[in-house]
């Protein structure tokens, strides 16, 4: 197993365990993700509280982490002041570790997994959500277009959500989740980040 951390928060510092044949965001894509997220909350008005609560856990307090892994973008909102998370996963023993992951940060009291994929598990997630993070397997093609309709399609988006996608570096990104646009795409690295939202340029 990898180690990972979380960055800011309550849990910052603390190590982060990434089950075998997993995926786990890098360090410096995971900040690099929520600087992109901090900034637009900026831009909608939130600023941190002095409870030391950043300002996208203010704009979007309820997350949805789906192809979760080890949870390391779940369990950072979470460090950072998001009130709760919702976990995706498929894999038992990637969910077996994403379930210590929490236990170890102190943040399993605000989140729940669910261990199914993530067509099936969709459903079942508490409604709405403002804030997803998406890492499909790079391997497969169609996932990130498959994973996108299927989350548009769940009824579970704001007009004030945000979802970020993770792909390889030449993806090509899909144009809307449901009616949040595509407002931003970068690449770090071998990552691709692209954000959607409701308006934002």
């Amino acid at each position: 197993m990898s180690a990972l951390r979380v960055i800011s928060g309550s849990a910052r510092g603390r190590h982060l365990r990434a089950a075998p044949d997993t995926r786990p965001t890098a360090d410096l894509v995971k900040g690099a993700i929520f600087s992109m997220l901090d900034a637009l909350a900026y831009k909608r008005g939130f600023e941190p509280d002095e409870e030391g609560d950043f300002a996208a856990a203010l704009a979007w307090p309820r997350v949805l982490d789906l192809f979760a892994g080890s949870g390391a973008l779940g369990i950072e909102a979470l460090s950072r002041g998001a009130h709760s998370a919702e976990f995706i996963e498929r894999d038992r023993d990637a969910a077996r570790v994403l379930a210590g992951n929490l236990r170890t940060t102190g943040l399993d009291d605000r989140a729940r997994i669910h261990q199914r994929p993530v067509t099936v598990a969709l459903p079942s997630v508490r409604a709405p959500v403002d804030l997803v993070f998406a890492d499909p397997p790079y391997a497969d093609a169609d996932a990130a277009s498959t994973t996108m309709d299927a989350l548009a399609s769940a009824g579970l988006l704001l007009p004030t959500s945000v979802v970020v996608l993770e792909q390889p570096s030449d993806a090509q990104p899909p144009q809307r989740v449901g009616e949040l646009g595509l407002v931003s795409s970068r690449r770090h690295g071998r990552t691709r980040i692209s954000l959607y939202a409701s308006g934002e340029a």
